[in-house]
């Protein structure tokens, strides 16, 4: 082949690689003009969902009433406008059309009239949407009364609190415009080029394809999270300085993207080294994080949480207006601290101390809650704060075993110098397992507390009522006179703990097995007291329970 076949061929060859180059990037435009219309149309209808949620916050508080929520919702959203005059439309759930700013005497009119070729209407994209949350369809609809029908793709996203379907879309004509557009300007630049010389052809053809791969690159490295290529091109007004520009956007949302995810790694690291417990909540309340700290404190998993409430966690032993005074104060103040009852993934009650912020956004709306919380028990132990109940039990407010312990060692050694008895009562309820099957597990709290309160009125002002574990109670008695005085407080417990109890309207039976044990005749040292009332307590529940049994002396060994 001689020098000027070569040389045709070579610029047919240039051409074709130029002219696919062209196809190519006219495809690629005219989808991205597509796609551009159609993220747009997600990104209004989101705004409109979260406005919409916003007025039916209001109406949840009580504010206004649906209809007056519904009647606001109407009015804002036929006057949203966004670029080039689109609109928003809404479709409740029997396909009835209830807002459309372009079209007001389709209002009230039922989307099954409307219908195309392939039975496609804003009908299946009302059920799509409300079945699964969003949904896209493609259908004809006439933009205008009277008008011809012409294609349209519409997004629409569910608003489940009023069985709404909300949307706006795009006419492919406009988008198809748009794209001519383009194409107009890039054929403009194109067919000049097609009569110039081989070098003109081969050297365009060579600048697009290395232009590409520059860019191709960057968001190669994109993907290899290498955030801070410089970027080629970005200063042409053609379609490749669109491309690099898009690239560009692409870069830096990616970079915050990975910063965001990275610095909510550094959070989460920062909030998990930590031993308070953490939770974060968007403005509705749900779970975004939490700290590992909370799930080892709650028993609950981490990602079990997530998107939850922290109504979750509820105990039952504070309403609802509690709560309520808590966001209120939230709302006005930024922030709130004070005690919450909680309940464990194992039943449990568990008392944090809390502290919740607000953070807000630059319109000053709440935007996040973060709750920091300690376990109230816990930390009374450790820093034996009065602030924190320490050495008593949360759920009675009676001292626990710890507190006990303290008082009766010091008990026996008053024993030890004076001579007069200390009594030890320990009291366990008769098959309590069957009053938290009537009562349920707040019933069952609420009874603890109850039985709590028949003791303290039974034993002396100077005895010291604690509860140890479950519904096992315990009563020192101090420098009592004689051991008939123990029995009587003993009769006296047992009469107040077996009358029926009360809770919530339903009546429960009970019983109660005591078992007792005095100093010096069944124990000088604290550890064979306890031994010994326990022992006691054991043979009174034998056969049933519902009596009292006393330690034996022959318990009383030298410690």
């Amino acid at each position: 082949m001689g020098l000027r076949q070569k040389f045709v061929l070579s610029m047919i060859l240039g051409l074709g690689a130029f002219l696919s180059l062209l196809m190519l990037s006219l495809y690629a435009q005219r989808q991205a003009v597509i796609d551009a219309y159609s993220t747009r149309s997600h990104a209004v209808v989101s705004l409109a969902i979260s406005l919409l949620q916003q007025i039916e916050d209001r109406r949840a508080t009580g504010v206004i009433s649906l209809e007056q929520a519904q009647a606001e919702a109407k009015e804002m959203l036929s006057r949203l406008r966004y670029e080039d005059g689109e609109y928003l439309f809404a479709v409740d759930r029997q396909a009835v059309m209830v807002v459309n700013p372009a079209r007001p005497e389709l209002v009230g009119t039922s989307l099954l009239e409307f219908r195309d070729a392939d039975g496609n209407n804003l009908a299946k994209l009302a059920k799509l949407a409300l079945d699964q949350g969003e949904a896209t369809v493609r259908y004809v609809f006439t933009r205008m009364q009277g008008g011809a029908p012409i294609e349209k793709i519409s997004y629409g996203m569910s608003f489940r609190p009023w069985g709404w379907l909300v949307g706006s879309g795009v006419y492919l004509e406009d988008a198809e415009a748009a794209f001519q557009r383009g194409a107009k300007h890039m054929a403009a630049i194109a067919v000049p080029l097609t009569g110039a010389l081989l070098l003109v052809v081969f050297w365009l053809a060579r600048s697009v394809a290395k232009s590409v791969r520059e860019l191709a690159q960057v968001v190669d490295g994109v993907s290899r999270r290498r955030y801070d290529q410089p970027i080629p091109h970005t200063g042409r007004s053609d379609e490749l300085g669109q491309l690099a520009r898009a690239v560009a956007a692409l870069q830096k949302v990616a970079g915050m993207e990975d910063e965001l995810r990275r610095s909510r790694d550094l959070v989460a690291s920062v909030f998990d080294a930590s031993e308070e417990a953490a939770a974060v909540c968007d403005a509705t309340g749900h779970i975004l994080f939490v700290s590992a700290a909370l799930s080892r404190m709650t028993g609950y998993d981490a990602g079990w949480l997530e998107g939850k409430s922290l109504d979750v966690l509820r105990s039952g032993h504070q309403d609802d207006e509690f709560f309520d005074q808590v966001e209120s104060h939230l709302r006005q103040q930024g922030y709130w601290e004070g005690d919450a009852w909680y309940r464990r993934a194992n039943g449990q009650i568990l008392v944090v101390h809390k502290r919740v912020t607000a953070i807000r956004g630059e319109d000053g709306a709440v935007i996040n809650t973060v709750a920091i919380m300690r376990d109230v028990v816990e930390r009374g132990r450790h820093q034996r704060s009065q602030r924190f109940l320490p050495m008593h039990d949360p759920l009675t407010n009676l001292a626990d075993g710890q507190l006990l312990g303290q008082r009766l060692s010091r008990s026996l050694a008053l024993t030890a110098r004076s001579g007069r008895p200390t009594g030890l009562v320990l009291v366990d309820v008769d098959d309590f397992a069957r009053v938290n099957q009537e009562l349920g597990m707040v019933g069952g709290d609420e009874a603890l507390r109850f039985l709590a309160l028949r003791l303290m009125k039974a034993v002396r002002s100077s005895d010291t009522v604690a509860r140890l574990e479950g519904d096992e109670y315990a009563v020192l008695m101090e420098d009592v006179q004689s051991s008939d005085e123990i029995r009587m407080v003993v009769g006296r417990i047992q009469e107040a703990m077996r009358a029926p109890l009360v809770v919530g309207g339903h009546t429960c039976a009970l019983s109660v097995s005591i078992g007792v044990a005095v100093a010096p005749d069944h124990g000088h040292g604290q550890s064979r007291m306890l031994r010994s009332a326990q022992e006691a307590l054991e043979n009174a529940q034998q056969d049933g329970g519902d009596r009292v049994a006393w330690a034996s002396q022959a318990l009383a060994v030298a410690e």
